[in-house]
């Protein structure tokens, strides 16, 4: 349902609510002020005009039944019918007030969130503030419908709160790497190289590393030792990577004793910390994967080059792509579009430049991550569409990231894959037999990614928005797309 409204930001929830009442005396305001212990509430009417001045609400059973009772007895007071009437909001929820607004939501009440920012705009004074005086802003600013409606179950909400937390283990992860750098450069430099025999940080170099490692006990070892070990680990000609290793390990400057005895000992530690980190990584992706794969924004892997950790990251920060009207919203929200301001009557132009000060700078960093990976091994189209705004001096990782959202929101809304531009029905005579081809061409790329993480089967699902999409398009060209 479009909306038509001067307030951007209006939840629609909130309309018909005050649309369903028929008269804004109809409608309860329950803002709270939150606390860890005790938050503030106060009861007013659609009209702004208390009906209850502020009191206290312990965050506790106690506290939520309390409320719910004082809520009871002023909607049959005040004759209002529906609990779906009975707005309940505050500041976006930390976590020692989330499962409270979720028992509220179960209780049937209409439950929203507020922007911290728009009830900062409404504060009364921006020198002064207390509990109450926040509260009359998060009044304010309900009054204003600048609000989001919470539920108690939220697939976007559950895959950010995951991928989130994969972000931060990443960013451990990387110290962790670091320090391990360190010690490797006092035990044996070289060992964690580019070049070195084995490759860095994979399962033969840690298995190295986990006992007295060093470039003199590399050395003693024997090239058969050395051979068996790295074959238990899949390294491909074990023999050869022995032999270069053990040249490797005579090449290298040995640290005194006691230093070597220092690092041996930290490292037992950090590598213990990053198998740790790692495996937590994996159940991590492997979560993600789920929860994506009963979602419509699934359909966005179908383009080469975008993997399913990324897709994840992405949709976790936007939500679903359905509910956005216009891609300038979630441009703007990414902060891959510049500021824009025109002032000085309609004669005087716009000035457009600089660096927005209000967006999501996860989202940046994840949506030009997908543009770049676009420009280096996305659909040929693409690809060359990337080249010729190279050529032209424009900036290619935010204008392909930009791209990449309008496909992405295409592709979520019509729930199909991505086809080249020959192949879309926005042309004049698609052939269905090229299509047809292109689908069963492009498959086992779509497959392999499900595939790594031996979830092929749960993503295309018959209940889920890939298998039926599967089940669709083998119907309709007559083709087999095994699993």
């Amino acid at each position: 349902m479009k909306r038509k409204s001067i307030f951007r930001n209006n939840s629609q929830k909130l309309d018909s609510a005050f649309i369903e009442a028929g008269l804004p005396e109809k409608v309860l305001l329950v803002p709270l002020d939150f606390a860890k212990l005790t938050h503030y509430a106060c009861f007013c009417d659609g009209r702004g005009r208390y009906i209850r001045n502020a009191f206290t609400v312990k965050n506790n059973r106690a506290g939520i039944d309390y409320l719910i009772e004082q809520i009871e007895k002023t909607r049959k007071a005040r004759s209002i019918r529906s609990k779906q009437h009975v707005i309940i909001g505050g500041e976006d929820s930390a976590s020692y007030t989330c499962n409270f607004m979720d028992q509220l939501f179960e209780q049937g009440y209409l439950t929203v969130r507020l922007s911290a920012k728009e009830v900062h705009q409404q504060a009364e004074s921006l020198d002064s503030s207390t509990d109450k005086t926040a509260l009359r802003a998060i009044a304010k600013t309900m009054l204003n419908r600048d609000a989001r409606q919470t539920s108690g179950s939220d697939p976007y909400k559950e895959l950010r709160g995951l991928t989130r937390q994969r972000r931060r283990i990443v960013h451990l992860s990387t110290a962790v790497k670091n320090r391990i750098h360190t010690h490797v450069d006092r035990l044996f430099p070289g060992f964690l190289s580019k070049d070195s025999a084995v490759a860095p940080f994979s399962k033969a170099s840690l298995q190295l590393m986990e006992k007295a490692f060093s470039a003199a006990a590399i050395s003693r070892k024997s090239e058969r030792v050395l051979t068996r070990l790295l074959s238990g680990q899949g390294v491909r000609e074990p023999a050869l990577a022995a032999a270069r290793l053990k040249e490797q390990a005579d090449r290298a400057i040995c640290g005194d004793d006691s230093s070597t005895r220092l690092s041996g000992q930290l490292i037992t530690g950090e590598l213990s910390l990053y198998q740790s980190l790692q495996s937590t990584l994996s159940d991590l992706d492997l979560e993600c994967a789920r929860i994506l794969a009963q979602l419509p924004e699934a359909f966005v892997l179908s383009m080469r080059g975008i993997g399913i950790t990324l897709c994840a990251s992405i949709f976790a920060e936007t939500g679903s792509l359905a509910r956005i009207q216009h891609c300038d919203q979630i441009n703007a929200y990414a902060g891959i579009v510049p500021k824009v301001k025109q002032t000085g009557g309609p004669e005087a132009p716009a000035r457009v430049g600089g660096k927005r000060r209000s967006f999501n700078r996860v989202l940046k960093d994840y949506t030009l991550q997908a543009g770049n990976h676009i420009y280096l091994h996305g659909p040929k189209d693409l690809m060359e569409d990337a080249v010729r705004r190279k050529l032209e001096g424009k900036a290619v990782d935010t204008a392909m990231a930009r791209r990449f959202l309008r496909i992405a929101r295409a592709l979520t809304k019509g729930r199909c894959i991505y086809l080249p531009k020959s192949l879309r029905t926005d042309q004049e005579e698609p052939d269905a037999e090229a299509r047809a081809q292109y689908i069963l061409q492009t498959w086992p790329d779509q497959l392999l990614k499900w595939k790594r993480l031996g979830l092929h089967r749960e993503a295309f699902a018959p209940e889920t928005p890939l298998g039926q999409w599967r089940e669709i398009v083998q119907q309709i060209y007559d083709i087999e797309l095994p699993l």
